[in-house]
């Protein structure tokens, strides 16, 4: 290990700090001759996706705050140039995606901005990921290069970058020649170390077809092992690939799965060290005696992989990693700072234009994530500006295009480019119902769910062992069964298009319409108030009940499963559920108690309990003494009463308080016409659940006086327990 006095957050063996929960060793391999050896330090970032300036918060010392700013190319810059001075023998390098799905400060400059600031780093070589072809490979290749953007775009007088990128499996099929380098090799102290870079094989299924239509990558441990063997006809013996495909690791057992992990046990043993990215996480482990490691994203984090080079025999004979924070505390590198600067005053104007509200908080969710409710605030927004703003019946979002999420408060133009980077033209097209069912199939792969929806809903089915999944029933918003023989507008972007449509569902030419970026925020300008979207049902996850009366196609279906798995409900038999049976008091407020996991009670002053089970005594003094429940009158409960509606949402929003620490604050909008008589209490409550979208109404009635269904109830406390789960 090399002598260094590292005062920068990371992750070692002996004092394992934790990262959202995961704890991370350094990983090390045994020496030979230690004395003799040459010591070189890797230093990787991956999936960079062009933020710059990004901005987040770590837990450094474990106790659950969040307390330290992290991240960011110039303090990532003043990290590596420290490290490097305590040694020289320092070699930098990326896993690929460092441009595409950029925020705008980059983006609107062809993230020709990234190149400046990674010469600037000093970056030695790097692998092409997937994001790395979004406009082409003649675009690729003018990035590399240099030149002027045929279309007048990026910077004046673009000289291109100064370092290699490696793709040692990506073919143009028009010459079956490589776009890109096999591999690149540097000396340190007369040693040499090879790199080879490869790019995962769904390249070209993930990327734009327009500039792509030539692209073919190949096999990698085919690539891996044919350059391998070249390396070592070349004497090289210290080998590290760059592949931009996926790793992930276990940190309760340190197990790594994942393409990466595959590679291991397949190429030639020369291989010392794997690089990965493609898929965001953090990986420091062996596999078949190779360290893999991966460093996260968006420059969070960092890997300083330290080698030790027997002179003798050219071979690494020790590896040790460790996964580092990019903290904010060292301050900025002079250098990559101005340049930073530079754009960023470039672009202030236009990205601080303030073009809407938001009411909530929207977490950073790309992807429809498979669960009870499957949607999230930010895609349906997304999906419903792209549906209402093109006219078309239906809307479809991928997940790879959504990139950020979005705070509370004034939304800003620099906001809607950071969720929306890409640019993307807006497509409507027309096709049959029997189409979309399909398109809905193919999104749903080994990754989980893709699209985001807007104009009708989906349920589906997902087999976690063979992941694998399929659609259940397509649902209009109306709960009526989305005819198949129909023809219906679909509006998705001219990636979608390219990419996961075929011609031969399309029943009539795609109309173009503007940028994707450009209707969200137009959207958005039309809206009177805040921006009030949510995670709302549209896509549910079914499964096979043991209830006779739970099918699949039942919309209760996903609320009783999620609820019966926790044990918070179960049937009034063995076999059956009785969803349209009413629920009592005594009843709903057992459910709130199990669901919030109540034990502390109070004496309760209710003298109408004599007919209630010591056990749901028991669970009513727990919500009681919470402030969930409260009497008909001072001495009586009414236990056996059924619910109301409007009383099953008022316990419903005492447990939101009691769950979060603060009553919901939402809109002021009255959405139902019948609530207008209750108290004010119980207004406030139906009005907050709607909001959150726990509850829904029939149009503008809310039927606050009927009684509750066992579905009903079982559908808002599965949302809002979902809700807190986010």
């Amino acid at each position: 290990m090399l002598n260094k006095t590292k005062k920068i957050a990371s992750i070692t063996l002996a004092s394992a700090l934790t990262i959202s929960g995961i704890a991370l060793p350094t990983f090390s391999s045994p020496a030979n001759a230690a004395e003799e050896n040459i010591k070189v330090q890797l230093l990787s970032v991956n999936d960079l996706h062009g933020n710059v300036d990004y901005r987040s918060t770590a837990d450094l010392d474990g106790d659950g705050e969040r307390e330290a700013a992290i991240a960011g190319m110039s303090y990532l810059a003043a990290h590596w140039k420290q490290r490097e001075a305590e040694n020289t023998n320092t070699i930098k390098l990326h896993a690929g995606d460092m441009i595409g799905g950029s925020p705008l400060i980059v983006s609107s400059l062809q993230d020709e901005p990234v190149i400046e600031m990674m010469e600037a780093l000093g970056m030695d070589v790097g692998v092409a990921g997937n994001h790395e072809f979004d406009e082409g490979i003649e675009e690729l290749k003018r990035m590399i290069n240099g030149g002027e953007h045929p279309q007048g775009k990026g910077t004046p007088g673009y000289d291109g970058q100064n370092f290699p990128l490696l793709g040692a499996n990506v073919y143009d099929k028009s010459t079956d020649e490589l776009v890109l380098d096999p591999y690149h090799i540097e000396e340190v102290e007369g040693q040499k170390i090879g790199f080879i870079g490869v790019v995962t094989t769904a390249t070209p299924n993930m990327v734009i077809k327009t500039g792509n239509e030539n692209l073919d990558v190949r096999d990698e441990v085919e690539a891996i092992n044919k350059y391998t063997a070249e390396l070592k006809d070349q004497g090289v013996r210290a080998i590290v690939v760059l592949a931009h495909n996926p790793a992930e690791q276990n940190m309760e057992t340190g197990e790594i799965t994942g393409e990466v992990a595959d590679f291991a046990n397949e190429v030639d043993d020369e291989v010392d060290i794997f690089f990965a990215g493609h898929n965001h996480k953090i990986v420091n482990g062996e596999v078949d005696g190779k360290l893999i490691v991966q460093a996260f994203e968006y420059s969070k984090m960092f890997a300083d992989v330290d080698i030790e080079i027997d002179p003798s025999t050219g071979d690494i004979v020790k590896k040790e990693a460790q996964i580092v924070y990019n903290t904010r505390d060292i301050g900025e590198d002079p250098e990559v700072g101005s340049i930073l600067k530079g754009y960023k005053d470039r672009v202030a104007e236009i990205e601080a234009e303030v073009v809407g509200e938001n009411a909530s908080d929207y977490p950073a969710l790309r992807y429809p994530k498979v669960g009870v409710v499957s949607d999230h605030p930010v895609g349906n927004l997304i999906a419903d500006a792209q549906r209402i703003m093109t006219g078309a019946d239906i809307a479809l979002m991928n997940g790879g295009g959504i990139r950020d999420g979005l705070n509370a408060g004034e939304i800003t133009v620099g906001e809607i480019y950071s969720i929306q980077p890409f640019a993307n033209e807006m497509r409507t097209i027309e096709i049959s119902g029997a189409s979309l069912r399909e398109i809905m199939n193919n999104q749903i792969s080994s990754y989980g769910l893709d699209y985001s929806i807007s104009g009708f809903r989906y349920t589906y089915t997902y087999d976690e062992v063979n992941k694998t999944g399929e659609i259940v029933d397509l649902l209009l918003p109306t709960g009526q069964p989305l005819d198949e023989t129909k023809t219906y507008t679909v509006a998705m972007n001219n990636y979608m298009l390219g990419a996961d449509i075929s011609e031969e569902m399309l029943l009539s030419e795609p109309v173009v319409g503007a940028i994707d970026a450009t209707v969200l925020m137009d959207y958005i300008k039309k809206q009177e108030g805040p921006i009030n979207a949510k995670a709302e049902g549209r896509i549910t996850r079914v499964k096979d009940s043991s209830f006779t009366d739970v099918a699949k196609t039942s919309w209760f279906n996903p609320y009783v499963w999620y609820l019966n798995e926790k044990e918070i409900v179960a049937g009034t038999s063995a076999t059956t559920y009785s969803p349209n049976q009413k629920v009592t008091r005594e009843q709903f407020a057992s459910l709130v108690t199990r669901s919030l996991g109540l034990e502390e009670t109070a004496e309760l002053p209710f003298t109408d309990l004599s007919g209630v089970s010591e056990t749901m005594k028991s669970e009513l003094a727990a919500a009681y003494k919470a402030g969930i429940v409260a009497g008909k009158t001072t001495t009586t409960f009414a236990p056996k009463a059924e619910i109301t509606r409007a009383e099953m949402v008022t316990m419903l929003m005492r447990a939101y308080e009691v769950k979060t620490g603060a009553a919901y604050e939402g809109s002021a909008d009255m959405m139902f016409d019948d609530i207008v008589s209750l108290n004010t209490e119980m207004k406030a409550a139906v009005e907050a659940a709607a909001d959150l979208g726990y509850v829904v109404g029939n149009g503008t009635s809310f039927r606050p006086a009927d009684s509750s269904t066992r579905a009903e109830a079982a559908r808002v406390l599965a949302m809002f327990l979902h809700s807190q789960e986010q």
